[in-house]
């Protein structure tokens, strides 16, 4: 059932030995930790990869988001917003993993583990992730429906505050990583490690699927990060759709565990390191 991972027992935590780690021409063993997150700020690699998410949004925005016609839920515009997700983020997911593990230019990248994940593993993972896509689709629906309803206010021009949506846009990654860090430390106590985080944690050498592999209680927290901006202050819907799509996106390349395309070794470390007891 894909509402049912494994049971773990109360000792949730396996510290696995140190592992060596990859090395190229470029010497990169010197900074992978970096890579991780110990410094501050975004890295030059951060802003392509956030100016990536806010094409797909404007994208997303000028095709026409539905609004105007979600004053009540009806089964046409609500399925328009899941398959939009479904289509173009399997889609973006399934391409990092073809290129990555399938393609034959898959021997051209970095791969932070040389051993593959197991094909139940990949299929596991695609299941939750399409799980959390169905939650992240429905969070989604919420904030259109409140928006058009009028419970909570919004920006309908970029030009009637643009200033605030330039900020808003500019501070966006930085909060929904703030979320992240505070949800995931709180994650990693236990019982929560337990009930809930364990699950993600099953993805010892994660690929591109496993990102979004989650309880469903951690994927409905991971999602409350882009929504959480639009209610406290009122801006433009694109800020949320960049938040959201950076949320969806950023899961693939923390995660597809290379080197390449914003590839994360501290975040492999943890995987890794961390895993529940079978």
């Amino acid at each position: 059932c894909i509402l049912s991972p494994k049971r773990m027992p109360p000792s949730a935590h396996l510290e696995l030995p140190e592992m060596p780690a990859p090395k190229d021409s470029r010497g990169w063993e010197r900074y992978k930790m970096a890579k991780g997150g110990e410094t501050v700020g975004p890295s030059v690699e951060d802003v392509y990869w956030n100016l990536l998410s806010l094409g797909i949004a404007a994208v997303i925005w000028n095709l026409g988001y539905p609004i105007q016609q979600a004053t009540t839920f009806s089964p046409g515009w609500v399925a328009s917003v899941f398959m939009r997700n479904f289509i173009l983020m399997g889609g973006i997911f399934q391409g990092f993993h073809w290129v990555m593990y399938r393609s034959g230019f898959r021997q051209t990248f970095t791969k932070f583990n040389s051993k593959m994940p197991k094909e139940e593993e990949i299929a596991r993972d695609r299941r939750y992730t399409m799980l959390s896509l169905l939650i992240n689709s429905g969070i989604e629906c919420f904030m259109i429906h409140a928006w058009a309803a009028g419970s909570v206010a919004y920006e309908e021009r970029i030009l009637d505050a643009p200033f605030k949506v330039f900020v808003m846009l500019i501070l966006s990654p930085f909060f929904r990583e703030l979320h992240f860090v505070i949800y995931h430390r709180l994650l990693h106590i236990q019982p929560l490690f337990k009930w809930f985080h364990a699950h993600h944690h099953l993805s010892y050498n994660p690929s591109p699927w496993s990102g979004l592999s989650m309880h469903p209680v951690e994927s409905i927290t991971y999602f409350t990060g882009p929504i959480l901006p639009c209610l406290v202050f009122t801006t433009h819907p694109i800020v949320f759709l960049f938040a959201n799509v950076h949320a969806q996106v950023a899961s693939v390349y923390g995660h597809h565990g290379h080197e390449e395309y914003g590839g994360s070794y501290f975040h492999y470390l943890h995987h890794s390191k961390v895993r529940p007891l079978a």
